[in-house]
């Protein structure tokens, strides 16, 4: 009985409607093995425990300084994560100016190789972006020429004299009989 659907029946343009709508599963949806879901929690769990413990270890050392050097500690982390924002904002406008110079040679790149090319010195982004394309034409330049490339003509293939030509046109052609 709990298998089965309750109908309820409409009675302005007689047709019946499941009071429940069915869920129907889609085919896309990921099912995870038990070792997989075990693998996941794990994962998670031991990223949540090193995150408690450098909380931890962070509570001991501030609990044994004085205030000016917990001051200059902050002081110091706060400077860190400048540095590292301005860093994070200084590779982003280096992706941005390294895919504009890839455009201009008709080059797309997946962001991830992209950023292997990018550094935070512009020099040396322009130097490898300059290396990256001479190759990636160099390549592309030389499977073109394979492409393209034929085969010699055997010797004696090629071309024919002009009194064998003749001779072989008199000797392919029939006598016929039937004026044209």
């Amino acid at each position: 009985m709990a298998e089965e659907t309750q109908v309820v029946d409409v009675v302005e343009n007689d047709t019946q409607v499941p009071a429940e709508p069915e869920v129907k599963q889609t085919q896309n949806e990921k099912k995870y093995t038990d070792a997989e879901v075990d693998a996941i929690i794990d994962k998670k769990f031991a990223k949540w425990k090193a995150e408690q413990e450098a909380k931890e270890a962070e509570d001991k050392k501030l609990s044994k300084m004085n205030d000016s050097e917990k001051a200059e500690h902050e002081k110091q982390k706060l400077l860190d994560q400048i540095k590292q924002l301005e860093d994070d904002k200084t590779l982003f406008n280096m992706t941005a100016v390294a895919r504009g110079m890839l455009s201009e040679s008709n080059i797309t790149l997946p962001d991830e190789l992209l950023g292997q090319l990018v550094t935070l010195d512009a020099e040396q982004t322009k130097t490898n972006i300059e290396s990256f394309t001479q190759a990636f034409q160099a390549a592309v330049s030389a499977e073109v020429k394979k492409t393209i490339r034929q085969d010699a003509p055997h010797l004696g293939g090629g071309v024919s004299k002009q009194s064998n030509f003749g001779a072989s046109l008199a000797k392919d052609t029939k006598p016929s009989g039937t004026l044209v």
